[in-house]
């Protein structure tokens, strides 16, 4: 079993328990403790995302069709995550317009990367259609 994901429960719990205690004498700066430790915890994270580009890589060099669609897959997935990232880390650190308005510039970013793939649905759509 993989002691990772305990490793980052102890250490989301030791930025909880710490954000707490320094809320105490400065408020100020327990969102810095906050910030600190969502960047560590994000930096083992990207550590084990490694191993599953490499797999996707695997899988990539296997299909023969879609390859065209892969990278933007990946790279959907990719601006997903960081704005849900970029996000929650807004809204921990009570900023919620700014959340809001970085939840909104991934979901246009994702329809953007998304056009290609949107464009050859509708070719293929047209192309049984039409016959």
């Amino acid at each position: 079993m993989d002691t990772d994901i305990f490793r980052i429960a102890a250490i989301g719990l030791c930025g909880v328990i710490l954000s707490s205690i320094v809320k105490g004498y400065k408020p100020e700066f327990a969102t810095y403790v906050i910030i600190t430790t969502v960047m560590v915890i994000f930096i083992i994270v990207i550590y084990k995302l490694t191993y599953v580009f490499e797999f996707l890589g695997e899988i990539y060099n296997q299909l023969s069709y879609g390859r065209n669609f892969f990278p933007i897959i990946l790279k959907v997935l990719a601006v997903a995550y960081i704005a849900d990232f970029t996000a929650q880390i807004c809204r921990d650190s009570g900023e919620a317009a700014i959340a809001g308005k970085v939840e909104l510039a991934g979901k246009v970013m994702i329809f953007y990367l998304a056009i290609p793939i949107i464009m050859a649905i509708m070719e293929l759509l047209n192309y049984i259609l039409t016959g």
